[in-house]
């Protein structure tokens, strides 16, 4: 087994390298299907060939499934640094408090108009 990955810059090219492959052999598989030729050893070839790029889209789909695999048992162990305080956190943090404070200002001005309306009628 490979050496595991231990950054994100790591685990981004992976992913993309990935998502190349993917798209690569699929669009290889659809370039070949369109061949419209009534010839038996073309027809032959042409199936060995969509038989490989079916091959190699499963092995980069399996590919796929052991980087979730990975990343599923580096989250599950702390390996995978979640929680960690990040700028973005942070951001999100403060973003959130903000939000609180306007719904919250938001309902007492409600209340506070219903309560009005309600002294009026």
């Amino acid at each position: 087994m490979a050496q595991p990955m231990r950054s994100t810059r790591e685990f981004m090219t992976r992913i993309d390298k990935l998502q190349e492959d993917l798209v690569r052999r699929f669009q290889k598989l659809l370039e070949l299907s369109a061949v419209n030729r009534k010839d038996r050893s073309v027809t032959a070839v042409t199936e060995y060939q969509i038989k490989t790029e079916t091959s190699a889209l499963i092995k980069t789909a399996e590919d796929v499934q052991t980087l979730i695999r990975q990343l599923q048992e580096m989250w599950l162990f702390g390996q995978l640094n979640t929680l960690g305080e990040s700028k973005v956190q942070q951001q999100t943090d403060e973003n959130a408090k903000v939000v609180a404070d306007l719904l919250k200002q938001l309902t007492e001005k409600q209340v506070a108009g219903e309560q009005a309306a309600s002294a009026a009628g």
